[in-house]
């Protein structure tokens, strides 16, 4: 799941929560009952001929005062370009005429320097005199603390902490909590391996870490972790089935078996023995494979493994 999709649907299957952990006051006056996701609403009509699609676009009731309906428009950028502003802007006008909405705008960054939970704004000015401010606001993800987002009682908080700053928490006891949390939490496989994507997407280990990451995770961790893990270890399989189906050959079913068990093998164990790795990828028979990735499920250690049986 690329960088676009990962966010479009961590917004989708997880409104409610975004908005509660960055903007608390403003959670408390939608209803989010009433909330309608507007669904790839593209802009052909931005100047210079230039077509456009909002990230994310909500409509929801208030229900302070008296109700009405408003618009909730996330952006989410890589990087810091200096066309965010006005592109902001562009989007907040047309939106506004569009749906004869008020908007409520936000910009995430997954770089640092915006200075954490901001505003930013888009001004111009004709002859000396400003004639239009607009304001958006911002979530500057890598400059938040991880410390305190780690120990928030919001489901998508320990996942969105790996894209934050530390002062004092290395980053693999970062990601065992963030997994720790996770597993706590009771969401559906859909959340929760949505979720997994954004940690093992965000939080990338040197090589040395990984070991580490792995030693820890099988000596110390509680049983529901490491089943978190496997258990989106083995949507490898589903992705390698869908694969092969969708080229029509049944080679690509066996090689998304055979990808699936070696990275759960490296997950859970960091090395394997190069002539096993050759054996395993030999493999064409499926109900082996099957049986292989239920033993590397079960075992402890890498001697717990069978490789006679490969």
């Amino acid at each position: 799941m690329d960088h676009d999709q990962i966010w479009k649907e961590l917004l989708r299957l997880n409104f409610n929560e975004f908005i509660e952990l960055f903007y608390p006051d403003v959670a408390k006056q939608l209803d989010f009952s009433t909330i309608h996701l507007l669904d790839k609403e593209l802009f052909t009509d931005i100047p210079a001929g230039l077509h456009r699609e909002p990230d994310f676009i909500a409509r929801i009731s208030t229900k302070d005062g008296v109700p009405e309906l408003i618009l909730i428009h996330v952006e989410v950028q890589a990087y810091r370009e200096i066309t965010v502003p006005y592109r902001m802007w562009q989007y907040y006008s047309l939106l506004r005429q569009r749906h004869d909405l008020r908007v409520f705008p936000i910009v995430i960054y997954l770089s640092p320097g915006a200075g954490g939970l901001t505003k930013e704004s888009y001004s111009e000015e004709l002859f000396g005199n400003e004639i239009l401010h607009f304001r958006y606001f911002v979530v500057g993800l890598p400059d938040l603390l991880a410390d305190e987002y780690l120990e928030k009682d919001n489901v998508i908080a320990p996942a969105l902490s790996v894209l934050m700053r530390s002062e004092r928490i290395d980053k693999v006891t970062r990601k065992l909590r963030s997994y720790d949390r996770l597993a706590q939490a009771g969401l559906d496989d859909a959340r929760c391996s949505l979720l997994i994507n954004v940690v093992e997407s965000y939080m990338k280990l040197t090589e040395a870490e990984e070991m580490d990451f792995q030693k820890r995770l099988m000596q110390n961790e509680p049983e529901e972790v490491v089943t978190l893990i496997t258990k989106w270890e083995e949507r490898g399989i589903e992705k390698g089935i869908k694969q092969g189906i969708s080229e029509g050959i049944s080679q690509g079913i066996l090689r998304g078996k055979q990808d699936a068990i070696l990275r759960l093998i490296q997950r859970k164990f960091t090395v394997l023995p190069e002539r096993a790795i050759t054996d395993i990828e030999r493999i064409d028979n499926l109900e082996k494979l099957e049986n292989l990735f239920d033993m590397v499920c079960d075992s402890k250690t890498l001697d717990d493994i069978d490789l006679k049986l490969i």
